[in-house]
């Protein structure tokens, strides 16, 4: 990544328009929002936040905040929490000031390792409060329930 940026600022020939990616409309959206698929799309489309999926239980907030800095100002980081034992269980919101750092990320960051393990990016419409605690009956992420490492 660091190879990246320093190519793109010695040589000069790309753009921020070469960071744009256009959001491209996937089957899912999350049935629980409370939103109908247009709806949730077109958040996904102007969001600035990320779901950040695959996370070491003992990655940081720290951390996040320098490996997702790489790409924009970060404006917070929300921890995923066991909604029973409050512990981290695997996955993080992180929300941008800008699109254009949320994009950025999404394109240079997703699939790269921290804490070596491959990390999981995509777009979300927005943390809503209660929604940094796991899904799953255990309390953690739904995922972890059907994981056999």
């Amino acid at each position: 990544l660091w190879i990246l940026f320093r190519r793109v600022t010695e040589n000069d020939q790309l753009t921020m328009a070469d960071l744009y990616v256009r959001y491209e409309r996937t089957p899912y959206f999350d049935r629980q929002s409370g939103m109908t698929l247009e709806e949730y799309h077109c958040a996904i489309e102007r969001s600035r936040c990320l779901y950040v999926g695959n996370l070491s239980y003992f990655t940081t907030e720290a951390q996040l905040y320098e490996f997702f800095g790489r790409c924009g100002e970060v404006k917070r980081v929300i921890m995923g929490l066991d909604k029973f034992q409050k512990t981290p269980c695997g996955f993080c919101f992180v929300e941008y000031y800008t699109e254009e750092d949320t994009e950025a990320s999404v394109r240079y960051l997703n699939g790269m390792r921290l804490d070596d393990r491959v990390i999981r990016l995509d777009r979300d419409p927005g943390f809503v409060e209660g929604r940094q605690y796991g899904r799953g009956k255990s309390g953690g992420q739904v995922r972890d329930e059907y994981r056999m490492d």
